[in-house]
């Protein structure tokens, strides 16, 4: 058993989306949950390319922090959701 956690990044981890706040939280309960009984977590970090301000090096590529990763979780990059 896994848990993926895919593009919560912050460029898009705002109030802008409904319901956000209760939307991370409930996110962070279930990674804790995850964490505590030693399922592994997988992260996707979506990349729109150079030069888009949302690809690798960018502030708003990052994972948001209320849901980051800790050292010995995989990260993987995505540059298309096809």
């Amino acid at each position: 058993m896994i848990l993926l956690v895919i593009d919560i990044q912050k460029g898009i981890a705002d109030n802008r989306l409904f319901n956000f706040d209760s939307f991370i939280q409930d996110t962070k309960k279930i990674i804790d949950a995850a964490r505590d009984n030693n399922v592994e977590i997988i992260y996707v970090q979506h990349d729109d390319g150079p030069g888009t301000g949302f690809s690798v090096g960018d502030w708003n590529f990052e994972i948001a922090d209320q849901v980051a990763p800790t050292a010995s979780e995989k990260v993987y990059i995505k540059n298309s959701s096809l």
